[in-house]
């Protein structure tokens, strides 16, 4: 008797879908890399701006946050409002956040030294191009767009793995950018022109490549909205009030949030001076601080990739439950932290960087499986407002949780800016050696690593507390699926 073949899944998503969305990432990968781990240290470091620049950034960071507090909601009115298109309904918006990142950040690192000298020009060119990349930023959701390319929560994930390596490797690319800096610098002579220079080649050079991948992807299901049912801005707050899933998430991610982008804030300092600078002197030694931070992204990179490639295995392990795998996470974040805190307090942590890499490994490796049951979880949260209201407000339920990744990582760079503000730290921008007060130098390291170890593990509890409080079950998620593929109107588009 022949065998009947296995019918062919309609929501599975091929080769050309997986290599699409993992190269439309690589603008706002890159970006991200600029601005999360090198942008402070820019501004404090190779701008040419002294003490300003410590002082600028801070403020900076703190105030985008105010104004991203309503700008989020708005973009996600304007991207819920949005017509179905021939690229679709939230594909254009990807297009525009790719060009205002580009450009955002391009000019940022490329900072005139005609108006270096005025601290009125300065503040409102780098306020004004920083609010073009944080925008173009907000408009960049890949959840919105993995959520209409298919229903099925397995593929899904399948199209979260790609893109989420793919940055990863970038991030190993980013290592490296601080000894191209240097290389570059030893033709220049200046680090802020070669800063300025690295940021336009890599710049543009992922602006054509995000623009392949963005003509590669397809939404196929797009939820067609009674005409008579305008979005609203009172609709972010319904949900709020309404939509128990989203609030939790929120509230679980407003704290443990803080542990990947305080793990990114601090550590180039700390290597920079725990391992690479003579605290007698200040002098730097820039080559091997190059290496150090090479190996610190490395060792930060590697085990995020190393646990995105085995979150799918330890979710298969947890019988699919992405809850349960996500508490266990979080438990193994709060953990490493711990270790490296105490290792600073035992002393251990300054003798050598192989002890500040180890707790740094187990973390990063936590948050790179933790990726895939976290992204499942905002995901569902926007199947969810479909379920409950029958309409798509998919930008919206994303809003606040786009809002405070942006507000974590400059608050904790703030937190950082505040700590280099108080000891008055202060980088000679040609030579990259310390020209501050070296006496209050043990007392940064000693903050860096409460920012980057004991904090996180004291989030990490509180994160745990909040989400085991979440309402959906298997049970339900089974029938929100259900729901979704029966209601859910298709409409395909180029």
């Amino acid at each position: 008797m022949a065998k009947t073949p296995k019918a062919k899944n309609p929501e599975a998503v091929g080769f050309k879908e997986i290599f699409g969305t993992t190269a439309l990432s690589t603008n706002n990968g890159l970006a991200a890399v600029f601005m999360s781990s090198m942008f402070m240290a820019f501004m404090t470091d190779y701008a040419g701006l002294g003490k300003m620049g410590a002082t600028l950034a801070t403020v900076l960071l703190l105030a985008a946050r105010i104004i991203d507090a309503v700008d989020d909601p708005i973009q996600g009115f304007i991207m819920d409002s949005g017509k179905i298109g021939k690229h679709g309904k939230y594909k254009p918006f990807f297009l525009l956040s790719i060009i205002m990142t580009t450009i955002g950040v391009i000019l940022l690192y490329s900072l005139p030294g005609g108006i270096t000298s005025s601290a009125v020009l300065v503040t409102i060119w780098v306020i004004f191009f920083y609010l073009v990349y944080d925008i173009g930023m907000s408009f960049y959701n890949q959840n919105l767009l993995f959520r209409t390319m298919t229903n099925d929560p397995g593929e899904r994930s399948k199209l979260l793995i790609g893109p989420r390596l793919w940055v990863m490797i970038l991030g190993i690319f980013g290592s490296a950018m601080a000894a191209i800096a240097v290389s570059i610098q030893a033709v220049t002579g200046s680090y802020k022109t070669a800063y300025m220079i690295l940021a336009i080649v890599v710049m543009l050079v992922s602006f054509v490549i995000s623009i392949i991948g963005w003509f590669l992807v397809k939404e196929k299901h797009v939820v067609e909205q009674d005409p008579e049912d305008k979005v609203k801005f009172s609709d972010f707050f319904e949900l709020m009030r309404t939509n128990k899933p989203m609030m939790l998430n929120f509230f679980k991610n407003l704290f443990t949030g803080f542990i990947w982008t305080f793990l990114f804030a601090a550590p180039m300092y700390y290597v920079k001076y725990a391992y690479a600078a003579d605290l007698t002197t200040g002098e730097v030694n820039m080559e091997y601080y190059a290496t150090l931070s090479m190996v610190v992204s490395l060792m930060m990179m590697f085990p995020l990739i190393l646990g995105t490639i085995a979150a799918n295995p330890v979710l298969k392990a947890f019988k699919g439950n992405f809850l349960k795998m996500h508490i266990f996470d979080l438990g193994l974040q709060g953990v490493s932290g711990l270790l490296m805190f105490i290792m600073q307090i035992l002393g251990l942590l300054g003798r050598s960087p192989v002890f500040f890499f180890i707790p740094m490994f187990l973390m990063a490796f936590a948050v790179g499986i933790d990726f895939v049951p976290g992204s499942n979880l905002s995901m569902e949260i926007m199947d969810y407002t479909i379920y409950k209201t029958g309409k798509d407000r998919s930008a919206l339920t994303g809003v606040l949780e786009k809002f405070l990744e942006k507000a974590q990582s400059a608050v904790s760079s703030a937190i950082v800016g505040g700590v280099l503000i108080a000891i008055g730290y202060q980088v000679d921008s040609v030579t990259g050696n310390y020209a501050g007060d070296l006496a209050k130098m043990p007392t940064m390291l000693t903050w860096m690593i409460v920012i980057i170890g004991l904090v996180p593990a004291i989030l990490a509890v509180i994160g745990i507390l909040i989400i085991r409080t979440y309402p959906i079950n298997q049970s339900m998620r089974q029938d929100i699926q259900q729901f979704i593929t029966t209601h859910q109107t298709k409409k395909e588009v180029d």
